[in-house]
């Protein structure tokens, strides 16, 4: 199947223009920058791997969130909610999650301010508070619906994701987050693949 939760990027350069939204560190810079210019491995989703090789997970976390569409890394973020330890979400994170799947599944502009709505009252300290707020900032508007469409930076949605996935990993082993990251990482490393989609879910 083709791989459509992958953000298109035309050029390295738009690739790199993405990655100097996250300001990275050096090290981090270090790993996915090559001498010529170029990504390592020659794209996001390849410069990720190449830091969870380095070691540096939460910042594959950063830029694997940005490698994927703005629908996938909203999924990614869904796909951490749902992995919450015994699935018991509190009311108003599960209406959080539930939200923000019904825009991936079915990405119109009313979902996603429903997802806004849900995010707001879930608030940012849950997975699914961040991952209703990913899909908010991966619909069409920012702006309320009786004003003209306000479209959300592209590396937003990917921002939220990631901060859902970092959020989990710290809430979960807060002893060792590193080692629930990768497993993390092996979720948005399926859905970058196409063997973890939302059709058919």
């Amino acid at each position: 199947m083709p791989l459509t939760a992958l953000e298109h990027y035309p050029t390295q350069e738009a690739a790199r223009m993405r990655l100097a939204k996250l300001e990275l560190g050096e090290p981090v810079v270090a790993v996915v920058e090559q001498a010529d210019g170029t990504l390592a491995g020659g794209s996001l989703l390849e410069s990720a791997r190449a830091l969870v090789k380095a070691g540096l997970a939460e910042d594959a976390v950063s830029v694997l969130a940005q490698s994927l569409s703005r629908r996938g890394a909203a999924w990614w973020a869904c796909r951490v909610a749902r992995l919450e330890p015994g699935g018991s979400l509190a009311p108003k994170e599960l209406r959080a999650l539930e939200t923000a799947e019904a825009w991936v599944r079915q990405p119109e502009q009313l979902k996603a301010y429903a997802a806004q709505d849900a995010a707001n009252v879930a608030g940012l300290a849950s997975p699914a508070g961040c991952a209703a707020l990913s899909a908010f900032l991966a619909g069409d508007s920012l702006a309320p619906p009786h004003l003209d469409p306000l479209p959300p930076l592209p590396h937003l949605a990917g921002m939220a994701a990631a901060g859902a996935v970092k959020l989990a990993a710290a809430r979960r082993t807060p002893a060792n987050p590193r080692q629930e990251l990768l497993r993390l990482l092996d979720t948005g490393f399926a859905i970058a693949s196409g063997t973890d989609t939302w059709e058919g879910d």
